[in-house]
């Protein structure tokens, strides 16, 4: 077996000289700068870049007490450890094949004689365009090489440890990195049982604006309230009550103890900062309806420019198709909300296309055919139906709902037997990846709006048919096998570990790279 030090020395030495290669490309293009304008925005690139490769290497790399002495390198398994080896080698490739381009052709002595005109001509028509691919080659391992680390660092048995997801929160490297967030996330999970202090339950002086949310179809229950001059996003939930006590209406039943912490511990996680990479609106807190079996989420929306609207309701009303690029960035946002939500072994449980918030660019009026400037690279998420971090037991609805339920995996359709998972959310999200890719709502995929389904592992075969003949033509053969991946949940993930790391290095593999490639090619 290879030792871990050994390995560590490797590593760090392919590091070192690639920090080398970013400094000598960083110099050479700056040599470069009186050719071409494009030189300064890739100069700016590679300097940023190399900086995170630096703050890698020192959050990998540094000696501290909390791994006794150690490096967050050694705690790694072999493997992670190889992989990360790997990843900075191919890295370093990439960069050198940038230094020997500049060094061959743009390379000037040390009295920084001027360019000539015949290789002003060649970096303008021939190499500027080369060169600008490689460096975005570069930034793109090199982001994946940080969303990589920061996963094994949150799913691996580390993420398990409350000293090392405090050192992750604290540490001044791993907040310039961005994992401080994420980690805080986990650390939140940890204390859902917290004091009545901490409670996110909003003052009275609130019941004023909360609005009893009239149902719109195809449309999850959220509505904008105006308080103090700021715009918020009001969210409906209704929740079971216990039997109250005799002579009390159930409408003016207090929360029970269990609902009440089931409130808080979801309205405490929605409200702790993040990456905007979730897509999910920022929580202030909850408030009972007064007279209601109905408690309100309140989160804050910047800058409204009109009237939100649910993805759902656009595709059962609206009769444009938006451009194959405006649905690859909305299903790759929505893919990346996934990875990140179980990067922090959250689960969302209620993933459909109702409770998807897209906002207008502008402002507009209230026909639904004239609002159709939507941001589509900006959806929101919402619906998150009080769920819970994965240990938690959730027993779904025992009664089958098609316009809810098509949405649910075959295993949560009807009396669920099992506990909710990941691949259950994932599924989720391969039904709303096959509406954006169809541009139709699921429910409307057969005749019988799927009002005779006998089974969920119908409804199931049904949408793998439409998925089979439909979605090539339209979107794509590797669009469409990830949405097959997505419904038949066939990440080749067997004997995963406890946080389903596997899966989850899989899922950004084989679904969320395949669609920002497709994404960013368009």
């Amino acid at each position: 077996m290879t030792d871990p030090v050994s390995v560590a020395g490797i590593t760090v030495a392919v590091v070192d000289a690639l920090i080398k290669y970013g400094e000598r490309t960083a110099e050479l293009i700056s040599d470069a700068r009186a050719f071409h304008d494009v030189s300064t925005k890739l100069h700016r690139l590679v300097v940023d870049e190399n900086l995170q490769t630096k703050l890698l290497k020192g959050l990998l790399f540094s000696e501290c007490w909390v791994y006794g002495g150690r490096t967050l390198f050694e705690q790694f398994e072999p493997d992670v450890q190889g992989q990360i080896d790997l990843l900075f080698a191919e890295i370093q490739s990439i960069l050198r094949e940038a230094v020997d381009l500049l060094e061959r052709r743009y390379s000037v002595s040390s009295s920084r004689t001027s360019p000539s005109i015949p290789v002003i001509l060649r970096w303008s028509f021939r190499d500027k365009r080369r060169v600008e691919a490689i460096l975005l080659s570069f930034k793109d391992r090199n982001s994946r090489l940080k969303r990589k680390i920061e996963l094994w660092c949150l799913t691996s048995q580390l993420g398990i440890s409350s000293d090392h997801l405090r050192h992750l929160q604290s540490d001044e490297t791993s907040k310039r990195l961005g994992f401080d967030k994420d980690a805080a996330l986990r650390l939140a999970q940890h204390g859902a049982e917290a004091s009545e202090l901490d409670s996110l339950e909003l003052s009275s002086s609130w019941e004023p604006y909360l609005q009893n949310v009239t149902p719109v179809e195809h449309q999850g229950l959220f509505t904008v309230l105006l308080k103090d001059s700021h715009a918020y996003i009001q969210e409906n939930h209704r929740y079971n009550i216990t039997m109250p006590a005799h002579g009390t209406s159930p409408a003016s039943s207090s929360l029970d103890a269990r609902t009440k912490g089931r409130i808080e511990s979801l309205a405490r996680l929605l409200h702790q900062p993040k990456e905007q990479i979730f897509r999910i609106l920022p929580c202030v807190g909850w408030r009972k309806i007064p007279d209601q079996d109905a408690v309100a989420f309140i989160f804050e929306l910047q800058n409204p420019l009109g009237a939100p609207v649910s993805l759902q309701r656009i595709l059962h009303e609206s009769k444009f198709v938006p451009s194959l690029g405006d649905r690859f960035r909305l299903a790759l946002e929505l893919s990346q909300c996934m990875a990140q939500i179980h990067m922090v072994q959250w689960l969302h449980e209620s993933f459909r296309s109702d409770n998807i918030l897209l906002l207008p660019h502008h402002n507009t009026t209230d026909d639904l055919e004239q609002r159709l400037d939507i941001n589509y690279a900006e959806p929101w998420v919402l619906g998150f139906e009080f769920s819970r971090p994965e240990p938690y037991f959730s027993a779904g609805h025992s009664d089958f709902e098609p316009s809810r339920d098509v949405y649910q995996h075959p295993d949560r359709q009807g009396q669920p037997t099992s506990t909710f998972n990941k691949f259950h959310d994932i599924y989720s999200l391969g039904v709303v990846l096959l509406e954006i890719g169809l541009w139709e709502p699921a429910i409307k995929l057969e005749k019988n709006l799927f009002a005779y389904a006998t089974s969920g592992a119908a409804v199931r075969a049904q949408l793998i048919k439409h998925a089979q003949r439909r979605l090539e033509p339209r979107v794509g053969k590797r669009y469409k096998d990830v949405v097959l991946k997505c419904l038949t949940g066939d990440f080749g993930a067997e004997d995963d570990t406890r946080e389903n790391m596997k899966l989850q290095q899989a899922f950004r593999h084989q679904v969320l790279d395949v669609i920002e490639q497709a994404a960013n090619a368009v």
